[in-house]
């Protein structure tokens, strides 16, 4: 799922790191009063689409950034194609898991492309021996 383009024009790490600050601060326990004017600040530095899908994730009770582990949604443990991933390294839009529909925050960790599974060897069978009645003979 793709965000709306208005977030190309925009500093796509830092919004992040926004983001995941926000969430941060919004899920803690305990809210100071520096708190709320952080969160107050940080909310006004995120544009309104993605502030809403960020709200609508919150609102039903679930977190709205998941970090971007191995290749993996920390939220829903799914795989992420390589090439969000990749996409995702450029920092030029943001982009949210197909599967739970958070947005995706990677960490700042190589990534490699996958490695192909070794090809095993394959073992021929080796043909049955013929039973000739010669053989069967000499067998009694």
């Amino acid at each position: 799922m793709n965000t709306p383009t208005e977030t190309k024009s925009l500093d796509v790490p830092k919004l992040m790191e926004n983001l995941l600050e926000l969430q941060t601060l919004e899920f803690e326990e305990l809210i100071q009063p520096t708190t709320e004017k952080r969160i107050a600040t940080l909310r006004a530095l995120v544009p309104p689409p993605v502030l809403a899908h960020y709200d609508r994730l919150c609102a039903r009770g679930k977190r709205g950034v998941a970090i971007l582990s191995h290749q993996t949604c920390t939220a829903c443990h799914m795989h992420v194609p390589l090439g969000i991933v990749l996409e995702l390294q450029h920092g030029e839009d943001i982009r949210c898991c197909d599967n739970c529909g958070r947005y995706l925050y990677l960490k700042d960790e190589p990534v490699a492309p996958p490695e192909p599974e070794p090809v095993k060897p394959v073992k021929l069978a080796k043909p049955a021996a013929r039973t000739t009645r010669k053989h069967l003979a000499h067998a009694h």
